[in-house]
């Protein structure tokens, strides 16, 4: 006859004392009735623990914000991509992320901006020639 471990299931020949697979002593474990290992049972799976990623420090995005409506006011492409990215600054997970967000608010503002003032310059010369 054959004594199964409780500690790892294993079975032993009756000579015994401990464990050969995992040590546990198996003279204590004889006073109790032998339980049978159960292997039929399904696998028992853990859910993954996910752990969602905080956003870095906000920023102060006031001033960039005010050129973001200006530049939308003078060109609208430019001036609606520059507050996309203005707004989306402080939902960045990396300050990498942030910093390169500003990067672009501020190059659509400079394009925005650029090409705006090109426009009123243009329309000034147009009227001034008619």
């Amino acid at each position: 006859m054959m004594a199964f471990c409780q500690n790892c299931g294993a079975s032993n020949p009756d000579t015994n004392q401990f464990c050969t697979s995992c040590g546990a002593p198996l003279k204590e474990q004889a006073a109790q009735p032998a339980q049978q290992p159960v292997y039929n049972q399904a696998p028992v799976y853990q859910q993954p623990v996910y752990q969602v990623p905080q956003p870095v420090a906000p920023v102060a995005t006031g001033g960039l914000l005010a050129w973001s409506i200006i530049t939308l006011l003078l060109c609208t492409i430019p001036g609606i991509v520059a507050i996309v990215q203005t707004a989306n600054i402080n939902k960045c997970y990396t300050v990498e992320e942030q910093q390169k967000k500003i990067s672009s608010a501020k190059i659509w503002c400079i394009v925005g901006t650029v090409l705006g003032v090109l426009a009123v310059i243009g329309s000034i010369a147009a009227n001034a020639m008619s």
